[in-house]
């Protein structure tokens, strides 16, 4: 059974989150990770790790989780200096299917 996150553990997911995607347009110079989209950051509650789940065309997927999980350090680094936070999370990105999904259903339902 897994625990309910608490408001705190919310707050920071959602920090994360905005400051993951500030970083990924304005900071990196791959184009492949200019195109990454952050749908959600699920955190541990003391706060060890955090699971960052992203989307992207599924052709680039692979590539762009390589390079996302190499860029991890960076990215938590750059979080520990913006983030008034005692440990800032070791990040690990996760390729997110759901949105990729919903609108394969759509084009479908779209064609009948």
């Amino acid at each position: 059974m897994q625990e309910q996150p608490s408001y705190r553990v919310e707050r920071i997911n959602e920090l994360i989150r905005r400051e993951l995607v500030l970083l990924l347009k304005k900071e990196t110079k791959d184009p492949r990770l200019q195109v990454v989209n952050i749908t959600d950051v699920l955190a541990t509650r003391d706060l060890s790790s955090a699971k960052v789940f992203y989307t992207v065309t599924e052709s680039e997927q692979a590539a762009v989780e390589i390079l996302l999980n190499k860029a991890g350090g960076f990215f938590r680094s750059r979080l520990s200096e913006t983030l008034d936070l005692r440990h800032t999370p070791a990040l690990r990105f996760i390729f997110d299917p759901a949105p990729n999904a919903g609108a394969r259903i759509e084009d479908l339902l779209s064609k009948l």
